[in-house]
This record gives C-alpha cells, sequence and structure tokens, in this order.
C-alpha cells in the first residue's frame, strides 16, 4: 500500500510477502528508508559494507541510497520466510530529511520489533485512500520509534563550507539549478569551487547537482503513482522529458518508467 500525502512524509509504503527461495541474494539501491521485519525465516544483510545477520523476528533498517544485498532464508521447520516492511522518506518542513545526520541501526532485535511490527500490521489493513488521521498517527508513531534505533551521526562528512553548498543544492533540487548558480550565491571562485567540492565528494559541482536534481525527481515519481514522467520533468524544469529520461537513466541506471515499475514492485523481491 502506498499511503500519500502524510505530514513529514514525501513516500510511504507497508507491505509484506513470503517466499520459499532459501539464500535468495537480492542487490539493489533503494531511494527511501527500510524497515523489514522477518517474522518467519530471517534477513542477512550487506549495506554500503556493513554486514549483520537479523534473528528470526527481527528486522533490518538501512538508510536510503546505500549499495543493499539481501540474503532471504526461510524458517526450516516451514520452509517458508515471512515479511512485513515499511519504506518512507521523511521530509521537515524545509524539504530536508530530519534523518539525515544520524544513523539506523543495522539490525533491530526481536524484542524491539514487537511495538513497530504492530504498527506496521495495523497500516496493512490500513484503506490507503482514505488517508485518515488513525494512518498518520501509525506512521508518525513508527517514525518515533524508528527514531529510537538511530544514533546521531557525529563525524563530520564534510567542511562547513561544503555542507552549505550540499544544503542549497538539496533545497534548490526542485529547480533547474546549474554550477553557475552555486558561483553566484557562494563567495569562491569557478576554480575553487570545483576543487573544494571535488576533495569532499569526488564529485564536481555539475556532478552533484545533477544527481541531486535525479533523486529528486526519482521521490516524486514513487511518492505520486499518478504523475507522469512527462509532468515530473516540467516540474524539475528539465528541457524536454526525452532529456530528462536520458539523465535519469545515466543517474539511477534504468529510465523512469522502468525504475518506478521496478521500485513498486520491491516488496516482491525484498
Amino acid at each position: 500500500m502506498i499511503f500519500n500525502s502524510l505530514p513529514h512524509l514525501r513516500y510511504a509504503q507497508a507491505a509484506d510477502f513470503s517466499c520459499r527461495n532459501d539464500g535468495y541474494c537480492h542487490c539493489k539501491t533503494i531511494p527511501f528508508y527500510i524497515f523489514a521485519q522477518a517474522y518467519e525465516g530471517h534477513y542477512e544483510i550487506d549495506a554500503g559494507g556493513a554486514f549483520a545477520v537479523c534473528e528470526e523476528g527481527g528486522a533490518f533498517f538501512v538508510p536510503p541510497n546505500l549499495p543493499l544485498k539481501i540474503w532471504h532464508y526461510v524458517n526450516p521447520g516451514s520452509g517458508i520466510m515471512r515479511v512485513r516492511f515499511v519504506h518512507f522518506i521523511p521530509e521537515n518542513s524545509r524539504g530536508m530529511d530530519p534523518f539525515s545526520r544520524l544513523l539506523p541501526r543495522l539490525a533491530i532485535t526481536r524484542r524491539e520489533c514487537r511495538e513497530p511490527a504492530k504498527i506496521i500490521q495495523r497500516l496493512l489493513s490500513a484503506d490507503p485512500s482514505q488517508n485518515n488521521f488513525q494512518t498518520a498517527a501509525d506512521f508518525l508513531h513508527l517514525l518515533a520509534l524508528l527514531s529510537s534505533f538511530m544514533r546521531p551521526d557525529t563525524k563530520p562528512k564534510y567542511p562547513a563550507s561544503v555542507e552549505r553548498l550540499l544544503q542549497w543544492i538539496h533545497e534548490h533540487a526542485s529547480e533547474a539549478i546549474h554550477t553557475s548558480d552555486l558561483e553566484t550565491e557562494f563567495p569562491f571562485s569557478r576554480s575553487k569551487l570545483f576543487s573544494i567540492f571535488h576533495a569532499a565528494t569526488g564529485m564536481s559541482p555539475g556532478e552533484y547537482i545533477l544527481r541531486e536534481r535525479i533523486l529528486y525527481a526519482a521521490r516524486a515519481l514513487l511518492g505520486n503513482p499518478e504523475i507522469s514522467v512527462k509532468e515530473v520533468a516540467e516540474l524539475g524544469g528539465w528541457k524536454t522529458p526525452y532529456h530528462f529520461s536520458r539523465q535519469f537513466h545515466r543517474v539511477m541506471g534504468d529510465p523512469p518508467g522502468q525504475y518506478t515499475k521496478k521500485a513498486r514492485s520491491y516488496q516482491e523481491n525484498l
């Protein structure tokens, strides 16, 4: 189920599935948080080089945009794996991820999953077309519980000067911004801008801007199943839908239509 227009959430989905393919490994990079509980069988996961084995009844919890390798193991007695999960993209009033400076704990214990599991089960029985207060309250309660499984990322990821640049890009990712806009907004020469940016991120300013604009478009496509690729291209200030689709394919590895189709059917292969 995909829930639209919930406060503080750009995208929210709750679903469940079962599988009998023991040891199956699924590899994917996804632009949303995932909390997935295997209440029968268990997971093993590699998230950007961090590895964990989750106990049966436990869950894994990962942030967006990490390369994931997810192994599925059935319960030896029943020969099946059963999972309930949520995908979500949180957003504050400035359009930023309020969890961006927090690190989710990769493996969550069976005991810690009890309350989140009850909420996810209620969400699975909700009618997403109603978008009622109880559904919104359940998702916000779930976010509060999941935040307790996070810890502050105390290591500065970027120098302060670069943080300001990245934040400005993120806040304007829905617009047709270019490297020249950074030169206007920030007191750096063109050569200095490229130097500090590449040293911190490994990308040029133009490459980073393109990635953020495409990630914004990917979130828009996932968050509104009714929106078309043409509409997203127009909203994001792209020259043509064709140009947008080419750049989307370059960054995400699939054209927009195929990407959203894969992402929305992701629960079948989580």
